[in-house]
């Protein structure tokens, strides 16, 4: 425990330190009499200090969206670089990454980076809007269902409506042949009578 004050700070019989991820090792402590607690693996994680502030929930296409870069304390950073799935994407002296309308290429992992130091991933998610399918398709689509529906009914009526047509234009020009006929009829019988009359005076 003597060499705990070199490196950290010595608290009674505690030794505080501050880990680094060089600080993975195997620890134990040594009495001045020789004698040796049991060893501990000791694993230091990769900490950072740099936040990533990201949307939550999906973002639907069109939508805005900021991603920002700030410090565990909620301080906010400038001269921060922004990458998007290990690619970078913006480097100048803002603190955000702004997207005025969102796509579906803009979905992947993103993280910032600040004096050296990088935020976790993050993976930001991408919904299609309800609005962004195409109004006029729609328009044009049942459009085209009722044309399509409608079309065959309208040329049905038209064809029955001509048919119709000729049909009674038959059936009166054979009325009208019917009607000569009977007063041809009609004006040949005082002629034959007549006729008949004269010959029985003979």
């Amino acid at each position: 425990m003597s060499h705990c004050s070199d490196w950290w700070r010595m608290t009674g019989f505690t030794c505080n330190m501050m880990l680094s991820w060089y600080d993975t090792a195997v620890y134990w402590c040594e009495s001045g009499s020789g004698e040796f607690s049991n060893a501990v693996n000791i694993t230091a994680s990769y900490y950072t200090n740099i936040v990533l502030v990201s949307p939550v929930h999906p973002v639907a296409e069109g939508d805005s969206v900021t991603l920002g870069c700030v410090l565990r304390t909620d301080d906010s950073l400038s001269n921060v670089t922004f990458y998007k799935n290990g690619k970078l994407v913006q480097n100048d002296d803002r603190g955000e990454l702004n997207i005025s309308a969102v796509s579906k290429s803009d979905e992947g992992f993103y993280k910032c980076e600040y004096s050296g130091s990088e935020s976790s991933e993050s993976w930001m998610s991408v919904k299609l809007s309800r609005s962004s399918f195409p109004v006029p398709l729609i328009i044009g689509l049942v459009s085209g269902i009722i044309l399509i529906t409608l079309l065959p009914l309208l040329l049905l009526c038209w064809y029955r409506k001509s048919t119709n047509t000729y049909c009674n234009s038959l059936l009166q020009s054979q009325r009208n042949n019917q009607s000569s006929a009977t007063d041809q009829d009609e004006n040949q019988q005082p002629v034959y009578s007549s006729l008949s009359h004269g010959q029985l005076s003979i």
